[in-house]
């Protein structure tokens, strides 16, 4: 049985618009900074709201795994904790800055 290459699979994917993210979140059109239809930057007024709130959020950052020889690594690693964190509950959002360039 023969895999799919990274590239295969990426252009199989169907990207959702940014705002579309957003708006799962809760996050207005206007609270983000559009950079194209699939990025975006949240606003400083936003991230100050919600410390305001009590809302600060948490940062987990994923760094320094050697990889699998299969090339599991930092973005498999990254994630997998996201869709656990999604399985119960928890509201998520990944950023890959530089995802696998992998196998």
């Amino acid at each position: 049985m023969a895999f799919k290459s990274d590239i295969e699979i990426a252009q199989e994917a169907k990207m959702l618009p940014i705002v579309e993210v957003a708006k799962k979140l809760g996050i207005q059109e206007d609270d983000i900074e559009m950079y194209g239809r699939y990025k975006a930057k949240l606003s400083m007024p936003l991230i100050r709201r919600l410390e305001k709130e009590g809302k600060p959020g948490k940062l987990v950052l994923v760094t320094a795994i050697t990889p699998t020889p299969a090339g599991e690594g930092k973005s498999t690693t990254t994630v997998g904790l996201a869709q656990g964190l999604a399985k119960i509950n928890k509201d998520v959002i990944v950023a890959l800055r530089e995802p696998s360039l992998g196998p």
